[in-house]
């Protein structure tokens, strides 16, 4: 749809485009994480977990599995972020470079219509806007209107702008410049208006910067005492037309390109690849809660009755917990039968023969 390129009033300066070019886009991303909660004391729910540092076993409960990792399935958390990298390299990809004349496959006669009566000899206007067109593919189109035509219906001239554009043209590529003044204007201030609007397909040529600097001259022009609105834009656009079409480097579309696509990157090394604990917890693997394995769904003894045996590898010395593994975690080295005591919530304590080589480690 077509869009404000900028405009202005006598009295209120000039102002300019409010909507994104094809060269803008804006995005958003976020998400959020499960958290894997961990400590050193038990807490409702928690399973304990055993893993080796430096020779040395560490005790540690979770909520979750940490003998399995972190899931594979997180991977397609990427899919999420594939549009905004895309979206990224586009801006990138428009920010520079020499734009390409558009196809006229449409209806291009240049309009000029001057329903206000202020234009007078358009001749001049009509070879400025031809050369415009000639040169970008782009057909200009100036119209003239009071003030009264749209005042009463329209909280301002943009959206008087974009009837008249819509209404008038069924394509995408032409570039209205709308002038709108009193019927009977004051002879110490005339307070008239002006408003761009630009079809979408020439969003390529009529940059934000591009729009930003014709804003600026025409505004200026219409500014200066005694200028006649028709020398007004015809000198506009011939100061446009022999650089609209050279190469061109948009500082600010590149940037917001540069910066969306670090923060994409940012955003999906945290969400997906950041595991501050995936090798702390390396080779973690489930221990029984006080000295016999019970499953994950049986209820947990207190904290206080929670006893693990530990013994020392008969071959490298190494520690390790007994009932937790069939070969010694340093240098696997097979782990002989050992026979412990294991306390028991009553207070009482039973002998009992651990055959480690039959231990269900999971």
């Amino acid at each position: 749809m077509p869009h404000s390129s900028g405009g202005g009033s006598h009295g209120g300066g000039s102002h300019h485009s409010s909507s994104s070019h094809s060269s803008s886009h804006r995005s958003s991303s976020g998400g959020s994480s499960s958290r894997i909660r961990t400590s050193r004391t038990y807490f409702p729910g928690a399973r304990r977990f055993v893993y080796y540092r430096n020779g040395v076993p560490n005790y540690v409960y979770s909520d979750t599995d940490l003998s399995k990792g972190p899931s594979k399935l997180r991977f397609l958390m990427l899919i999420f972020y594939v549009p905004f990298v895309l979206a990224a390299f586009l801006m990138i990809s428009t920010s520079f470079g020499i734009p390409e004349k558009l196809k006229v496959d449409y209806n291009s006669q240049i309009v000029i219509q001057d329903d206000a009566n202020v234009l007078g000899d358009t001749t001049k206007l009509g070879d400025a806007l031809e050369d415009f067109f000639n040169t970008t593919g782009i057909s200009p189109a100036v119209m003239t209107v009071y003030n009264s035509d749209w005042e009463d219906n329209y909280t301002d001239l943009e959206k008087y702008a974009y009837e008249l554009y819509v209404n008038r043209f069924y394509d995408e590529k032409h570039w209205l410049i709308v002038y709108s003044q009193p019927k009977d204007p004051d002879d110490e201030f005339n307070n008239w208006y002006w408003e761009g609007m630009q079809g979408n397909d020439t969003d390529s040529i009529i940059t934000s910067s591009v729009a930003y600097d014709f804003t600026n001259d025409l505004h200026k022009r219409l500014l200066v005492e005694g200028t006649k609105v028709n020398d007004a834009i015809t000198d506009s656009f011939n100061a446009l037309t022999p650089t609209v079409m050279k190469f061109r480097f948009d500082g600010e579309t590149f940037g917001i390109g540069i910066f969306m696509l670090l923060f994409v990157c940012i955003h999906a090394f945290f969400m997906v690849f950041f595991r501050p604990n995936a090798n702390k917890y390396k080779g973690a693997k489930e221990v029984p809660l006080d000295g016999y394995y019970a499953p994950p769904q049986q209820t947990a003894p207190q904290p206080q009755s929670v006893v693990m045996k530990q013994a020392s590898c008969e071959y490298c010395g190494g520690v390790y917990t007994i009932g937790s593994c069939n070969a010694c975690p340093h240098c696997g080295a097979p782990i002989q039968p050992q026979d412990y005591t294991v306390p028991v919530h009553n207070g009482t304590s039973t002998a009992s023969t651990t055959d480690t080589t039959n231990t269900n480690t999971h």
